[in-house]
């Protein structure tokens, strides 16, 4: 795994360039019994784990997985586009199914 750390390290940063967020990102490679990767959220900073077990390729790919999520949730927070889109399909769903039946 020492091999990998420079391209490791390259990565985060990159990672953190070119799709900031407003929060700290905490990412960690550990062992983990059954998930590939888990991102959580504390209300400012994220903390991403990154199963350990998994080859350095999978590692790579559950981190872009996870920093997606991280993405996703921060533009959420935000209330900008894709939370505009997020809240609209939430929205029509419900109408759909329930405002229709209020009157």
């Amino acid at each position: 795994m020492r091999m990998h750390l420079k391209e490791w390290r390259k990565l985060l940063r990159s990672l953190r360039k070119n799709f900031p967020v407003d929060g700290w990102v905490n990412v960690r490679r550990v062992r983990m019994a059954r998930d590939c990767g888990v991102t959580r959220l504390n209300g400012v900073d994220y903390c991403i784990r990154i199963n350990s077990r998994q080859p350095y390729q999978g590692q790579v790919d559950t981190l872009l997985h996870e920093w997606a999520h991280v993405v996703a949730i921060d533009r959420a927070f935000q209330h900008d586009r894709m939370w505009g889109e997020l809240y609209s399909e939430i929205y029509e769903s419900w109408r759909k199914d329930f405002a229709t039946h209020l009157d």
